[in-house]
């Protein structure tokens, strides 16, 4: 069923991309008959596109890439319009996030989005989105960062974070990615003065569950469970899955260390990336300067070049 200012959204979303289709299809000399019929559509369909008042489909967008051999230039271009910086089955949790009064968060792998680094943020994303634009990217990195303002308002929302130590040992992006995360983690829990967070340690591994959900408490309005899968996510306000949620959440946060140890733990394996940042680093020099070779017990000499070799 068509939603109230559906037609309007429309008309704004797609006002400048059928504008970029009229453009391309007078250059190309062609009428909207014969884009019509090369992508498949009516020459009401292409007119209505080219005016703004219907945003095209998906088919129609990679339709005109294909005839004006632009790159999959319109097709982005929908994409981002129809999902704008988040995948439309987020932009729900996106809108709620905002209006909560209380988050908690139980995250298994990833470090919960609203806590994350750009970089950790485009590792996270890249390799969930692998050969998307990197200005789809860009903006879904942007958009991800954006998520922190509601820590900086005047009157924040109480945000607990129980986080599972996978999400600390996990090597999302690079060491180096790695530590400076950990680091933004110990900042964030000073800086941000209704920021609670607790780490679940391997050791209570009988505590833990398979699936990160959040959990969201509105002063106005029932509360909403969301609970993302590989795929997708989905969105619980029933009271059975909302009281079984809380429950876990409640013994999760029981079983995990306090927010003090919690961030001495975090400050600890940082440490263990940086030092993996460290030797990364010397690898990569001695595999630009040559290659180690033994000569005796214990004796290490780099093995210098032949001469002329590699010139």
């Amino acid at each position: 069923m068509s939603q109230p200012g559906n037609a309007r959204l429309n008309r704004s979303l797609g006002g400048a991309l059928g504008e970029d289709v009229r453009r391309f299809r007078e250059a190309r000399g062609m009428s909207q008959e014969a884009l019509a019929h090369a992508t498949g559509y009516s020459k009401s369909y292409v007119s209505k596109v080219e005016s703004g008042s219907v945003l095209p489909s998906q088919r129609f967008a990679e339709g005109c890439d294909k005839v004006f051999s632009t790159g999959g230039l319109f097709a982005r271009q929908l994409r981002r319009l129809t999902e704008g910086e988040h995948p439309s089955w987020f932009a729900p949790f996106i809108e709620a996030e905002r209006e909560a009064d209380v988050i908690e968060d139980y995250s298994t792998l990833f470090v919960f989005g609203l806590l994350q680094t750009p970089e950790y943020a485009r590792a996270a994303l890249g390799a969930v989105t692998s050969g998307a634009d990197p200005r789809d990217l860009d903006a879904k990195v942007a958009g991800r960062m954006r998520r922190r303002e509601i820590m900086e308002r005047e009157e924040p929302p109480q945000v607990w974070v129980v986080l599972h130590e996978a999400c600390l040992r996990a090597n999302v992006g690079t060491p180096e990615v790695m530590a400076a995360q950990l680091r933004f983690l110990c900042t964030a829990a000073t800086r941000y003065r209704t920021l609670t967070l607790q780490v679940l340690p391997f050791s209570e591994s009988a505590a833990a569950r398979a699936t990160p959900f959040t959990l969201l408490a509105f002063d106005e309005g029932p509360p909403r469970l969301h609970v993302e899968g590989p795929q997708s996510a989905r969105s619980y306000d029933d009271k059975a899955a909302l009281r079984n949620s809380r429950r876990i959440f409640d013994h999760l946060r029981a079983c995990s260390l306090s927010p003090h140890a919690s961030l001495d733990f975090i400050d600890t394996v940082r440490e263990t990336h940086e030092r993996q940042s460290r030797m990364d680093q010397v690898q990569l020099q001695r595999r630009r300067g040559g290659q180690l070779r033994r000569v005796g017990p214990g004796a290490r000499v780099r093995r210098g070049r032949r001469p002329g070799a590699g010139q």
